[in-house]
């Protein structure tokens, strides 16, 4: 299993498909191999294709060549989204979606990136082919990552191939932990994360407590030696690894320096029992549950006084809407108010409670009650609910009608706003293309999957008669139209 292989200078496109009898490899060259890609339609790996040519038998395996474009016809598959344990189970080519962090990044040659993505179940490596993906973003170590690619094979070991450059997104991570009761009930081998106070600590080994139970920490030489600074007593850490089992005991080992993190003393640490004291059921623990996790602030907090917040702290804030953009797992909305700015990250599944949702554009006056966080170094507000948001001033913008006849590659990048008919909706491993007609002219209307998911389901079918407000994009030389958001798909 292969990504196909695309050579721009020389305009020569090759692939192999396997149908269980044999395999045979694809070539097309010239203006037939840049008219297939220039329409989007270079097959990717797990993709179904049905091809038409001569072929030469005189090699292994046979080649079919492509005389004409109309000759491929690709059917991709809808992508199954999974953890990264369960792609075991999967065929070989099947197309996945999976979500992790990123651990660890190498380029072992030029145009292909490895990157290994973790979840709770397992890790994975994603083999990321840069030339048939465009510029690679940055791809900093313990940012989330979500990929659409097909289960691949190398050396005996599963990859998942990424050769679509639809199919990334780099998007927040922050997994609530557990309680160390709950981790204990985990089986070994499983990737979490725990909260507690610091009651015991060595060079190699730290105890938390969390009012539940107790686990030891196990770090490594490795990990000792990358550690910026170390926890005081008493600290409340949350920490993340895997659960090993060592001298009989579940244990947690962290791997990198982000697996850990504490916050200042908050409360004298409880003191490990000694010999000469009654047996420990007589010792009280300590209870956490009143500041590790402070309440919500009554009133918003100003954002000029974030830095006095503590991470982990549950404030509200409220602030002008300057940026809203879009993941494929939720909105990144950010907030501003007297020279400071603040993420705002709204999972998909979030948005439909969000009170008065539909006036939620740059300009409006949004209030968010949540959990401080720090994605890539930076302050981020994340809500525990969509209730816990509320538009207090919304706005819409005032775009006029456009026919799509009259659009324009110069006007990249413009808001526009057009009424039509869906003649053809197709999806694909990020979301929905929908094919909008208006008597002048006929445009893509990409829907993204967090966009996608909140459409109603008629406004996404053949036939539907829609009115579609967005910003045009080019891409490949097609002029296409994108909503940032479910409401600008809505009924004329």
């Amino acid at each position: 299993m292969a990504p196909p292989r695309w050579e721009p200078e020389a305009a020569r496109l090759q692939f192999s498909i396997q149908d269980g009898t044999g395999d045979l490899v694809v070539r097309a060259w010239g203006p037939v191999a840049a008219a297939l890609v220039g329409a989007g339609r270079m097959p990717r790996t797990g993709d179904w294709v049905a091809a038409a040519g001569p072929v030469r038998t005189d090699r292994d395996p046979p080649t079919l060549e492509l005389r004409r474009a109309a000759d491929l016809t690709v059917l991709r598959p809808t992508p199954q989204p999974l953890p990264i344990g369960a792609l075991a189970r999967q065929d070989l080519g099947a197309r996945v979606v999976i979500t992790g962090q990123i651990r660890a990044v190498r380029r072992p040659y030029s145009g292909l990136t490895l990157v290994r993505l973790q979840d709770g179940t397992g890790t994975a490596e994603v083999a990321w082919y840069e030339s048939l993906t465009g510029s690679r973003p940055d791809l900093p170590v313990g940012a989330g990552l979500q990929i659409t690619g097909a289960l691949g094979l190398y050396r005996e070991a599963l990859q998942v191939i990424l050769d679509d450059p639809e199919g990334w997104a780099l998007i927040p991570w922050s997994p609530p932990p557990v309680s160390i009761a709950q981790a204990l009930a985990m089986p070994e081998g499983h990737w979490v994360g725990v909260r507690g106070a610091l009651i015991r600590r060595t060079v190699s080994r730290w105890e938390l407590d969390d009012g539940t139970g107790r686990l030891e920490i196990r770090l490594s030489t490795t990990l000792q030696r990358a550690l910026p600074a170390w926890p005081p007593d008493g600290a409340i850490l949350e920490v993340w690894g895997a659960l090993r089992r060592i001298d009989g005991d579940l244990r947690l080992v962290p791997e990198l320096s982000i697996d850990l993190r504490w916050d200042a003393q908050v409360q004298p640490p409880p003191t490990p029992p000694r010999a000469s004291v009654p047996p420990p059921t007589a010792i009280p623990r300590p209870t956490l549950s009143p500041t590790p996790r402070p309440r919500p602030t009554a009133t918003p907090v100003p954002l000029t006084g974030l830095p006095e917040q503590p991470t982990g702290a549950v404030i509200a804030v409220e602030g002008r809407v300057v940026e809203i953009q879009g993941f494929s797992a939720g909105w990144a909305v950010v907030l501003e108010g007297e020279g400071r700015r603040l993420r705002v990250f709204i999972p998909a599944e979030q948005m439909g409670e969000v009170r008065g949702r539909e006036g939620l554009y740059p300009g409006a006056v949004l209030q968010a009650t949540g959990v401080l966080t720090l994605y890539r170094g930076e302050r981020e507000l994340l809500p525990r609910r969509g209730r816990d948001m509320m538009v207090k001033q919304g706005m819409r913008p005032e775009v006029p009608l456009r026919t799509i006849g009259s659009l324009s590659p110069s006007e990249e990048g413009a808001w526009v706003r057009v009424v039509g008919q869906v003649v053809r909706a197709e999806p694909f491993s990020a979301g929905i293309r929908l094919a909008v007609q208006d008597g002048t002219g006929e445009i893509p209307v990409i829907l993204w999957e967090n966009v996608a998911a909140l459409v109603p389901a008629p406004l996404k079918q053949q036939g539907a008669r829609v009115e579609i407000l967005g910003r045009l994009r080019l891409y490949r030389g097609q002029l296409q139209l994108i909503p940032t958001v479910p409401w600008e798909v809505r009924s004329p």
